[in-house]
């Protein structure tokens, strides 16, 4: 794997790394998670990774008081879990992989290493509302939701391990650990298919997107 650090997510330098490649949390567009069957929303996530590479200045995705509610307590939520867990956890923008020539990428909450210094998992935070975490705790399961994020941040890291950390302040954390299996399998042949795919719609595609000499 490669990690790109020294920039912040959801930086500038961020976005236009993100921009155009296929990334983690999209990955429920390529496999369903419940059924692992290919998405019928692979074709649609082609066009639009295809169209963030002309509009690169077109966000299409602002968020809400609770996307930006998660983003400010992940500091807060990380800790926690280091207090938790006693793990030490580094924290990097991006990371890709060379087997899809770093066209497949995620943005993990974080590294852990061991004592040796050696990566030895990732970590996907999330701070939901009160309702939501208690459901967690509830089903005591990985959400659907971040099956896909979960293992294909262990397909882009190759690591064989992802902790998932659900936090609110006032009430117990939820952990669990993720571990390579059959789905994990199953997302990287997804993976291949669809990174396949999508270079044939690329090159059928761009000659008709771009515009030409007195385009108004």
């Amino acid at each position: 794997m490669k990690i790109h650090q020294g920039f912040l997510q959801n930086s500038e330098q961020w976005y236009s790394l993100r921009r155009g490649r296929v990334t983690a949390s999209n990955f429920k567009k390529i496999i369903t998670p419940a059924r692992c069957e290919y998405s019928k929303q692979a074709p649609s996530y082609m066009r639009d990774l295809l169209v963030e590479s002309f509009c690169p200045d077109y966000a299409q995705f602002l968020g809400n008081k609770f996307t930006d509610r998660g983003t400010e307590m992940e500091p807060e939520a990380r800790e926690a879990f280091r207090a938790h867990t006693g793990l030490t956890v580094e924290e990097v923008a991006f990371v890709t992989n060379d087997r899809w020539k770093h066209v497949v990428g995620c943005s993990p909450d974080g590294l852990i290493k061991n004592e040796a210094g050696k990566y030895t998992a990732g970590l996907e935070i999330k701070c939901p509302s009160p309702f939501t975490h208690a459901e967690y705790i509830e089903n005591g399961v990985l959400p659907d939701d971040y099956k896909t994020q979960a293992h294909g941040g262990m397909v882009v890291t190759g690591l064989d391990e992802w902790h998932f950390w659900s936090y609110f302040p006032g009430l117990a954390p939820f952990h669990i650990i993720v571990r390579r299996d059959d789905f994990t399998t199953k997302l990287e042949v997804a993976i291949d298919r669809f990174i396949e795919e999508y270079g044939a719609y690329r090159e059928k595609m761009t000659p008709r997107l771009q515009a030409k000499k007195g385009d108004a």
